[in-house]
């Protein structure tokens, strides 16, 4: 049982990246119950979608996932079909009592085609949406072990540690994010791990960090229409951190 608040936390939002580590999670489930086998392909994809967060393996890994492919657009009866199996990940969190989340959609650099974009719904009524109560429960159960077997949860953890003190252009997920506020308070012995998400309107980080004097929280932040302001997730995370230590 965790201890929890929030602020708007059964909101859906868009979440761009943060996506990715419902796919993560997914995937590794998967290969836990035999349905998918690991290759040097599939495990190629899976660290380039969480390290290097890249669009195009998780294009690979949503494809793996659900047994689908991206291509042209398709008659209605045809289209229900797949998008019934387009669905799989969504059935697999509301079994497990996850709500209001939609994870069914791929990401791009640029824009959907095709049946992604009937998918997707053409004006976006059916795009992805995460709650940052969703998001914080289900990195929270990746970092107590509750999601997997302990070899499956370490490997997700390792694909999610973050370095904030070691190299990286300032814009990424280590640096950025969660991770500036380690920076700026010169917190060289905290631990981070995460997965942010952002866009031209959209700025996320879900989180876990522990720190030396014995703090360990996840924090799970959305913003909409101010990805350019840089320190509004780290001065919450800094916010957490003050109170837990009163």
């Amino acid at each position: 049982k965790f201890n929890w608040a929030d602020y708007r936390g059964d909101d859906p939002i868009y979440p761009a990246s943060v996506v990715k580590l419902f796919y993560l999670a997914a995937l590794e489930r998967q290969l836990e119950d035999k349905k998918v086998t690991m290759t040097k392909e599939l495990e190629r994809g899976v660290h380039d979608m969480i390290v290097d967060s890249s669009n195009e393996a998780t294009q690979y890994i949503l494809d793996v996932l659900t047994g689908t492919a991206s291509g042209a657009e398709m008659p209605q009866r045809e289209f229900e079909a797949w998008q019934y199996k387009r669905n799989r990940v969504n059935r697999w969190f509301s079994s497990m009592g996850y709500t209001n989340i939609n994870v069914n959609q791929k990401t791009f650099c640029e824009d959907a085609y095709g049946i992604e974009q009937q998918s997707r719904g053409y004006k976006g009524q059916n795009r992805n949406m995460i709650t940052t109560n969703a998001t914080a429960r289900l990195l929270a159960e990746i970092v107590t072990g509750n999601m997997n077997t302990p070899e499956r949860t370490a490997r997700m953890m390792n694909l999610l540690k973050r370095d904030p003190f070691g190299k990286g252009d300032g814009e990424d997920q280590a640096h950025a994010f969660a991770g500036k506020l380690l920076i700026d308070r010169k917190m060289t012995d905290a631990k981070l791990w995460s997965k942010a998400g952002w866009t031209s309107k959209a700025r996320h980080d879900a989180a876990y960090i522990e720190t030396a004097d014995g703090l360990k929280f996840v924090i799970a932040v959305y913003t909409e229409n101010h990805a350019g302001e840089k320190n509004i997730i780290p001065t919450i995370a800094g916010k957490m951190i003050d109170a837990l230590r009163k």
